[in-house]
């Protein structure tokens, strides 16, 4: 028997933490994905506002993804301060 399974609700705990750590795992990736996109809308952006107008193709786009990025980022940072990890290594 190891010592989480010691009291009741033990495996509701690290069914608990199994889940949110998926969910972390899915805004991390989705930061990522966003930063990335991020960076190249805006160099996109620049570059069409220079060879056109400021309100270009890539205006709107970039701005959803700037909202997406700090929207995963205080999803982020509410989980790891909300839910931290008990055991390993925290990202």
């Amino acid at each position: 028997m190891s010592s989480a399974a010691g009291y009741p609700g033990a495996m509701a705990d690290r069914g608990r933490e199994a889940v949110l750590a998926v969910i972390t795992t899915v805004v991390l990736v989705v930061r990522l994905l966003a930063t990335i996109a991020l960076v190249l809308l805006a160099i996109g952006w620049a570059v069409a506002s220079v060879r056109g107008s400021l309100l270009n193709e890539f205006l709107w786009p970039a701005v959803i993804t700037a909202a997406v990025l700090l929207i995963s980022t205080y999803l982020y940072s509410f989980l790891r301060v909300r839910h931290p990890r008990r055991n390993g290594w925290i990202p």
